[in-house]
């Protein structure tokens, strides 16, 4: 298998998950909100709705990076970087016609 490949398939994963407990949280948020009567139901609803909507979609930013890192697609690579560390570089190799042209 191509790192590329597992990279789109887990990262896809992981937001069609981040997506279906997105749509879960509205139904929550719109229950709890019809449940409560001491407060404006619109009040609860956005404490609901944000309060796992929030660390939902913070889970799967996290995720998908770690993602990346582990299987980096074509022409990535995990590069040691001076005082930054391990990171995540794109790279491009060109052609021997397209670095003999003539620049204008």
């Amino acid at each position: 298998m191509n790192n590329s490949y597992k990279q789109s398939l887990y990262a896809g994963v992981v937001r069609i998950v981040a997506n279906v407990l997105m749509v879960g949280a509205v139904f929550l948020a719109m229950r709890q909100a019809a449940q409560f009567s001491t407060w404006p139901s619109e009040a609860v609803f956005c404490a609901w709705f944000f309060g796992i909507t929030i660390p939902v979609w913070g889970a799967a930013f996290v995720l998908t990076r770690r993602i990346r890192r582990h299987f980096p697609a074509e022409f990535e690579s995990l590069v040691e970087l001076p005082r930054r560390g391990p990171q995540l570089v794109r790279w491009r190799v060109l052609d021997d016609a397209a670095r003999m042209a003539p620049a204008r």
